[in-house]
């Protein structure tokens, strides 16, 4: 059985999706719309950009997701059995999967990129990537921090990723690597991801996902917040609403699927980030970028 991932915030490169726009006409119509729909060149920034100014999250949301919607709908044999996004990706999964048409998919999207970049400001907060610790031992101490710091990304076995209050990643940092932690890595983000620090982005995305229309899609997604398949609509934006706020359970997710009767992963978007989590969650299974047709 296939399973088709797509890769959240971190993947993006400096001219990305450019081969796509210049060598297939769907992408190019898509990637025009898309600039149209957004009121400004997100093309521009993804063909000619540079590292830095990919980072903003009002352009790397964006920018990922339309790339990876591009491979999909440019992809040879597209036929999944089950679909999964990490963080962003959920949005481009469920896209690709037919739950969501590709325009509206790219308003939340981007909504989604300015209300996280407004919750920012409002509160100094970041993320850390702890290596080499048990999920549980990351959890006990998180759990002692008075709610300042929680366990945001499970990423695969020995990488869980953290986020917080400045002050809370540090004192988080200090305690793990008392516990035996290998490393803790604060990230180069702009705030405290999925976590409660996101409530007001939550706030705000939920009312445009409750007026966004959801179909039921043509095979299960597995969703970040609860690592379990639904093809229910309301259950989708439920889950799509909990993920700001809620923790990204990608191990949780991939060993679902695995149990379900995942065989083949195939990562659909830029770079090649969920190969290597896949490999390091699941040994037994093959991983692979789509191939276009």
């Amino acid at each position: 059985m296939k399973a088709f991932v797509f890769p959240g915030q971190g993947s993006q490169f400096p001219g990305m999706a450019k081969d796509l726009y210049e060598n297939f006409a769907l992408a190019k119509e898509i990637v025009d719309e898309a600039d149209q729909i957004l009121g400004f060149s997100l093309s521009k920034v993804m063909f000619e950009g540079t590292d830095e100014d990919l980072k903003q999250t009002k352009v790397t949301q964006p920018a990922i997701y339309l790339h990876s919607v591009l491979v999909a709908k440019l992809g040879k044999d597209f036929a999944p059995d089950m679909v999964a996004g990490h963080s962003l990706g959920e949005f481009s999964a469920l896209v690709a999967a037919g739950g969501l048409s590709w325009q509206d998919g790219l308003r939340l999207v981007y909504q989604r990129a300015l209300a996280m970049q407004k919750a920012c400001e409002v509160v100094s907060s970041t993320m850390a990537a702890v290596l080499g610790l048990a999920d549980a031992e990351i959890e006990r101490i998180c759990g002692e921090l008075n709610g300042e710091v929680v366990a945001a990304n499970y990423n695969c076995p020995g990488q869980v990723v953290i986020s917080g209050s400045v002050l809370g990643i540090e004192k988080a940092a200090e305690l793990l690597k008392a516990a035996g932690a290998k490393r803790v890595l604060t990230l180069p983000v702009g705030g405290a991801f999925h976590s409660p620090f996101m409530e007001p982005a939550r706030v705000e995305l939920a009312a445009a996902i409750e007026a966004t229309t959801i179909e039921r899609p043509i095979c299960p997604i597995f969703q970040n917040v609860t690592a379990k398949p639904s093809q229910d609509p309301a259950e989708i934006k439920q889950n799509l609403i909990a993920q700001l706020t809620g923790a990204v359970r990608w191990t949780q997710s991939v060993e679902a699927m695995v149990a379900a009767g995942a065989t083949d992963f195939i990562e659909c978007g830029p770079g090649k980030v969920l190969q290597g989590l896949v490999k390091k969650i699941s040994a037994d299974v093959q991983v692979a970028s789509m191939e276009l047709a």
